[in-house]
């Protein structure tokens, strides 16, 4: 059998960093890398590279598709002033967990992260120009979290 490597998946995220649990469709998405830090040691004549024991995972960013009348985006900006109120300075900080799956052509799901102790570092500006009449307007987040795993079929699939 064939396959098209080259064509698009659908990207989704569940989450409940903006509130209440909620399903995102994604425009793009990054899968984040992981790294060992790493020691140097020394001997008479040259430096030596050894493998750390500390892992680390990068950060995640997606574009969200923006619709027209800017829900999604107001969802995230009142969720993020909900956690770190402007006006008092006090906020609400809860474990937050995320979930992002990977669909291939036929809607079969191939990956499922999930993503451990999430909090959200930001969102970027969102840009409007009047030079395209059809423009997918999207926004990008970032978001922090201690580690992800990757979830087999049957777990909670």
């Amino acid at each position: 059998m064939s396959r098209n490597f080259t064509h698009n998946s659908n990207f989704v995220f569940n989450t409940n960093l903006f509130g209440e649990e909620t399903q995102y469709n994604i425009q793009e998405v990054q899968l984040p890398g992981l790294s060992f830090a790493h020691m140097q040691t020394s001997t008479n004549s040259t430096f030596l590279n050894m493998q750390g024991d500390t892992l680390t995972y990068n950060d995640l960013t997606l574009n969200f598709i923006i619709d027209e009348d800017l829900m999604v985006w107001k969802e995230i900006v009142k969720s993020l002033q909900t956690m770190r109120d402007p006006t008092s300075g006090t906020g609400e900080l809860l474990e937050k967990y995320s979930y992002l799956e990977i669909h291939d052509d036929n809607s079969k799901l191939v990956l499922k992260l999930e993503f451990i102790n999430c909090m959200i570092e930001g969102i970027d500006d969102l840009a409007y120009n009047t030079t395209s009449q059809d423009e997918i307007i999207t926004c990008s987040a970032t978001i922090k979290y201690d580690y992800y795993t990757i979830v087999e079929e049957g777990e909670s699939w």
